[in-house]
Formats: structure tokens, C-alpha cells, sequence
């Protein structure tokens, strides 16, 4: 989240397009708390064709952050830790993928764990 100014958010909001991606979703607050208080939310390339033609105001911009994406490397060190401690391969994988957020599929993981383990 931050502040902006109105005369630059039409180039922030590009560069962000150019650096984030035009599908990451944000919201566009002006004039919070006031009387004409207006609240637009899309993605990325939406609001920056929304603020082309200017905008007034105090402007407040809030990002939605990146989904996490976990290394397959580590998750897979971390299905041996469970497995090494008695625990099944398929149950370990399960339980990996359910804790790490932005894990790729269990198949995959299962896959890697038996690959790393020739």
C-alpha cells in the first residue's frame, strides 16, 4: 500500500504494469474519508487505462502481493525429513504441499522425492 500522487499515478501505475504484470490486482483509493471518496479495483492494466485521462485527489494504492512459490528443492527436503521420521512418501508429500502455499501439484512433488532419491 502507499500513497501517490495524482499527476504521477498514471505512470506508476504503468510501471508497475511493466514490472508486476498487467493481471496482478489493485485497488485505486481517492479522497479517502472525504465526501467524493471513489474506490476502483482491477488489475494492473485496468486501472492504469482508468487513470490515463487523469485523475484529482488523494490517491492511495494498494497491491495485491505475489502468490509465494515454493522451491522444489526444499519441499522435497522437507518430505524426507518426515519420511526419515516414519512417515509414508505419499502422506509426507500431502502434508508438505499443505503447509507451503504456492507448492506445485502432489503428483510432482511425489515424482521429485523418487527422482532425488536415485
Amino acid at each position: 500500500m502507499f500513497f501517490e500522487s495524482p499527476r504521477r499515478l498514471a505512470g506508476c501505475l504503468r510501471d508497475a504494469v511493466d514490472t508486476l504484470g498487467p493481471g496482478r490486482r489493485a485497488v485505486v483509493c481517492r479522497e479517502l474519508t472525504k465526501t467524493h471518496e471513489e474506490i476502483v479495483r482491477g488489475t494492473l492494466g485496468e486501472l492504469a487505462d482508468w487513470a490515463s485521462e487523469g485523475v484529482l485527489g488523494e490517491i492511495t494504492v494498494v497491491l495485491v502481493g505475489a502468490p509465494p512459490k515454493a522451491h522444489l528443492a526444499t519441499l522435497v527436503a522437507e518430505v524426507n525429513v518426515l519420511v526419515d521420521a516414519g512417515a509414508r512418501v505419499k502422506d509426507a508429500c500431502a502434508e508438505v504441499i499443505a503447509a507451503n502455499p504456492g507448492s506445485p501439484s502432489r503428483r510432482e512433488l511425489y515424482d521429485a522425492v523418487l527422482r532425488f532419491r536415485d
